[in-house]
């Protein structure tokens, strides 16, 4: 898959089915993270990746799940992911630029993700303390985020973005994702 239609193709997929996920992807995916830009080349990111069904519960409950859709929504039992990579920045405080490391991060893992034939959905709504315990990470380790992995379940499709950013499901339960058009968007050579 090239890039711009990786970059087409995915969006943040909430509905997994059960199926495992290789450690070899997993690896691959943490690999072209691993090599994203970092600012000042100081590599603060390292990853955790959560596979263990049994941990793979204890991290889905500290995590907040598509805050858009009422009543509150989280992915029932059988469509929750498969396998979390968590983004931890060591001596955070010692670095100002690690969230932009950390997103960049982000992106190259949903991008191979989707190379892969994953589904994935980056996660900032997260119990960092919790998690933070529930992993039993070194004291100097941020929790930044949590990507959620899995084949797909469902397929959002992209909207003209008009009144609202708000995501939302139909009657069939299809998740709709409102986007900006790309002229609404683009200044060329002046404003």
């Amino acid at each position: 898959m090239d890039v711009y239609n990786a970059i087409l193709n995915r969006r943040s997929v909430r509905r997994f089915q059960q199926k495992n996920i290789s450690i070899e992807s997993l690896k691959k995916i943490i690999n072209a993270a691993r090599l994203a830009p970092s600012a000042a080349n100081l590599q603060p990111l390292e990853f955790f990746i959560v596979t263990d069904k049994e941990l793979r519960s204890k991290v889905f409950e500290t995590l907040g799940w598509a805050g858009y859709i009422k009543p509150r929504w989280v992915p029932s039992e059988n469509e929750r992911p498969m396998a979390y990579i968590v983004i931890l920045v060591r001596d955070a405080n010692k670095n100002p630029w690690y969230v932009r490391d950390a997103s960049i991060a982000a992106g190259y893992i949903t991008l191979m993700a989707e190379n892969e034939g994953l589904g994935s959905c980056i996660i900032c709504k997260v119990d960092r303390e919790k998690l933070h315990s529930i992993l039993e990470l070194p004291q100097n380790y941020y929790v930044d985020s949590v990507v959620a992995l899995g084949y797909k379940a469902e397929h959002p499709v992209v909207e003209e973005l008009k009144d609202s950013v708000e995501y939302w499901r139909d009657e069939r339960e299809v998740l709709h994702v409102p986007k900006r058009k790309l002229e609404d968007i683009i200044h060329i050579n002046r404003f």
